[in-house]
């Protein structure tokens, strides 16, 4: 979460739809960049730094890592899924296995 961003937006009353549409983006687009689920350029945070009329420094805060989201690679191309996903999945892999196992005893 960009808590200084966040901050200093709300301060000067601009909504994050108002905001996105002064950046050229939609507002989910813009949403993630605050709640700091995607990263914000160089070029945006000074863009909306003018947007704001305030100094970069003043809403600027570090990019953290994305914990809750794990990198794979297919192919040269590199994405990623959220870490809830892949719990998600492992999840299902269990359950597949419990069933499949389920299977076999009634086919016997």
């Amino acid at each position: 979460m960009k808590k200084k961003l966040l901050q200093t937006r709300l301060n000067k009353g601009i909504s994050q739809e108002e905001l996105a549409d002064l950046l050229g983006m939609s507002q989910p687009n813009y949403s993630r960049r605050e709640k700091g689920l995607k990263n914000i350029s160089e070029n945006e945070w000074l863009k909306i730094a003018k947007h704001l009329n305030v100094k970069k420094e003043e809403i600027y805060e570090i990019d953290t890592p994305l914990t809750n989201q794990v990198d794979y690679s297919i192919k040269e191309e590199t994405f990623t899924i959220p870490k809830f996903i892949i719990e998600h999945i492992e999840l299902l892999k269990e359950k597949n296995k419990e069933l499949k196992e389920k299977l076999k005893k009634y086919e016997n």
